[in-house]
């Protein structure tokens, strides 16, 4: 009678595994297919500045031909102060 529990307890606890590991795998595969990149979480699409539309403040961006990590330290440390010198600042 014991030989007959545990082997009905085995193939149970096999088929739970199993379902529970496809239950997984289906999952993990159709979760994957969603894209929560921030491009496609942003209700603008197309040429639009979104700083133009959303105001998020003072914001300088970064000029698009700076690629190498040096050419961005030095753009951070020369130019950039420049800038935050001629914004203008509102008065509190």
């Amino acid at each position: 009678m014991g030989d007959l529990a545990i082997g009905i307890l085995a193939a149970v606890a096999g088929f739970t595994a199993a379902i529970w590991l496809l239950l997984l795998w289906v999952g993990d595969r159709a979760t994957a297919s969603f894209d929560m990149a921030p491009d496609r979480l942003d209700p603008i699409l197309g040429a639009r500045d979104p700083m133009a539309i959303y105001d998020h403040g003072p914001f300088i961006a970064m000029p698009e031909h700076l690629k190498s990590h040096d050419e961005m330290v030095a753009w951070m440390t020369q130019d950039m102060p420049k800038l935050i010198a001629e914004t203008p600042r509102p008065r509190v």
